[in-house]
């Protein structure tokens, strides 16, 4: 009989606790929260999949983020359309932005490529604030509809939970699979060496796009599920604050771990809460914290510190 994987034992133990969990919390603050990283959670494995094993550096996820929730929006409070159907437009709405940008800038790498995908996300945010009529402008848009099940709209914070934590828990699974199949190997060597890899007989651009596509799909995604759960959106889900939220989580967690990235959405969502008191100097020390980790810990700050440990480890006990 074959023996279950390390991923899937981690998976179902992380899935019933996660979903164990309003049982003891009930509602209020720390569950509000905990929807927000669940929502978080799927922009930050999009970008895994795309950074860390495709290496491909994009600076857009918070553009496809806010693609997801303004379409969700814009459909459902402007032209009255189903949440779930403008959910799954707007996620097909991103695959088809997503393929053309991806067609377009995916010829460039490493910084030229992060510079583009940023001026993407600029001009995203530029055409937020630039269309009120559709988007609401600076002012945002708000009265969003919730999303219902059997006509009942999912109106309190728990019901929420038990909706956007499975959702998310089958991305995770979705991507962790992804990571560990045919495909998910060639991701790999295309960050290890995409002209090796292109001698090999892949052709490496399909490949790049479909991690980049596959990745705006869960950013979009989580994009919606905001917009229908906080019934408001603003340009700041789609502004380039937001992208290096994303980058910083991958940061923290490191950059080619799907794990260390949950474990990067807990830690920043809840430090984005406690640290609401420097909110002036918050986005300075972030970006300062950014730049530090990745010049000291280019896989990030936990593999890091992790590959220190080792290393001081088999110092004593080579004394």
């Amino acid at each position: 009989m074959m023996k279950p994987s390390r991923d899937l034992l981690a998976w179902l133990g992380f899935s019933l606790f996660m979903l164990a969990l309003p049982l003891v919390l009930g509602g209020g603050y720390y569950l509000n929260t905990l929807v927000f990283v669940a929502i978080y959670a799927l922009p930050a494995i999009g970008l895994c999949l795309l950074v860390g094993y495709c290496g491909q550096l994009s600076i857009s996820h918070s553009a496809f983020f806010a693609i997801g929730a303004y379409t969700s929006a814009v459909l459902s409070v402007r032209f009255g359309v189903s949440p779930w159907f403008a959910l799954a437009l707007a996620m097909l709405l991103s695959a088809v932005v997503a393929l053309f940008i991806g067609w377009v800038v995916l010829r460039l790498r490493g910084h030229y490529l992060a510079i583009a995908t940023l001026s993407f996300t600029i001009i995203v945010e530029v055409l937020i604030k630039e269309l009120p009529s559709l988007t609401g402008g600076l002012q945002g848009l708000s009265g969003i509809p919730r999303l219902s099940i059997a006509g009942a709209p999912v109106a309190t914070d728990q019901a929420f939970y038990w909706l956007v934590w499975p959702i998310m828990l089958a991305c995770l699974w979705l991507v962790l699979n992804l990571a560990r199949s045919r495909i998910g190997r060639v991701f790999r060597a295309i960050r290890e060496g995409e002209a090796v890899t292109g001698l090999l007989g892949v052709d490496v651009r399909r490949y790049k796009i479909l991690a980049f596509v596959l990745s705006s799909m869960l950013a979009s995604l989580g994009g919606s599920l905001y917009a229908h759960f906080v019934t408001f959106v603003s340009p700041a889900a789609g502004s380039v604050m937001f992208a290096i939220d994303i980058i910083l989580v991958l940061a923290f967690g490191g950059f080619d771990r799907v794990w260390g990235a949950m474990l990067g959405v807990f830690a920043l969502t809840y430090l984005n809460e406690y640290a609401v008191a420097f909110a002036d100097y918050k986005r300075m020390v972030f970006g300062i914290a950014l730049i530090g980790i990745m010049w000291f810990f280019p896989t990030g700050l936990l593999p890091g510190l992790a590959g220190y440990g080792r290393a001081a480890l088999r110092r004593v006990r080579g004394c």
